[in-house]
């Protein structure tokens, strides 16, 4: 905890700060913010040639693997890469396990890139 946190905390043990039982925040609303939304303004090549890797290799098996698998993905492109690093770090937070990635080759053909699960 920050000491900020720290200090709030000791102020409410030592009852020099008073805490409400009702307290609601004030949210602003969206009508209240007055954003325009554009309709008119064309999204950006770059967001729309995106990597999706599930349409290219399909979902892939985090959940389903055991300690000392790996799979490969070959092929890559350099966005598909860096899109894999993510799926891997994402799965290191939602699944049971850790798993590593390892780029194997790099070459005119694409990229190479094992993920093993090493918990």
């Amino acid at each position: 905890m920050s000491r900020i946190g720290d200090h709030v905390i000791g102020e409410q043990e030592e009852g020099r700060m008073v805490i409400e039982d009702s307290f609601e925040p004030e949210i602003p609303s969206s009508e209240s913010l007055s954003i325009k939304l554009d309709d008119d303004m064309p999204i950006p090549e770059d967001l729309l040639d995106r990597s999706d890797l599930n349409k290219r290799y399909g979902v892939l098996p985090f959940s389903e693997m055991n300690k000392g698998q790996s799979f490969v993905l070959a092929q890559m492109t350099e966005k598909e890469y860096i899109a894999l690093r993510a799926r891997v770090s994402r799965a290191n937070k939602r699944n049971a396990g850790r798993f590593a990635l390892k780029q194997e080759d790099r070459s005119d053909a694409g990229i190479r890139g094992r993920v093993f699960r090493i918990e």
